[in-house]
């Protein structure tokens, strides 16, 4: 068995990953449309993380990097939102571990250089947002969250999948015991 898989997940829960990703996938067939969500779902995935963590945890304009009970609301619904992965697979969670980590040390790097946080994550929010919008005007389909709210979780995995297309496999390899 691999070493990323859990022994009681259930394969229907496994089998949800290839269905939310086809989901997505449905929503993003035009060529420019993929390539707009390549660069804004990233944008829009940091951005959204950095924002929940200053501006729940009352820290709104400041640039001052201390740790302290500030970053507990953000630090709750990020392990929420990685529960979410987890419930597909330990490797979507490993993987989306590594992004909101890397987005975590961005917004600490932010901070220790002393950038206005805030500001730039909603000017960055805000544009990819739009991006986004043209890019379904473009696709002239509507943004698949619509249908189903969780699939902005899911288009972060979408966009490691595409850029990444063994990624895709891993992800969705069944766990299949070894014998010895």
């Amino acid at each position: 068995m691999s070493t990323f898989s859990h022994p009681q997940m259930s394969s229907a829960v496994r089998r949800r990953l290839p269905e939310a990703l086809d989901h997505y996938a449905a929503s993003h067939q035009h060529p420019d449309n993929v390539r707009i969500h390549l660069i804004c779902v990233p944008l829009i995935f940091t951005a959204t993380l950095i924002l929940l963590w200053r501006l729940l945890g009352g820290q709104g304009m400041s640039s001052e990097p201390g740790l302290g009970v500030w970053m507990i609301p953000g630090s709750v619904l990020t392990l929420a939102a990685l529960v979410f992965y987890a419930r597909y697979s330990l490797r979507a969670l490993g993987v989306m571990l590594i992004w909101t980590l890397a987005s975590l040390a961005v917004m600490f790097a932010m901070l220790g250089l002393e950038w206005p946080v805030v500001p730039l994550m909603l000017a960055l929010f805000v544009l990819a947002w739009a991006g986004q919008v043209i890019g379904h005007r473009i696709e002239g389909r509507k943004p698949a969250f619509l249908d189903d709210i969780r699939q902005l979780l899911i288009g972060p995995l979408f966009v490691l999948v595409e850029l990444f297309p063994t990624l895709r496999y891993w992800l969705l390899e069944q766990d299949t015991p070894t014998s010895h």
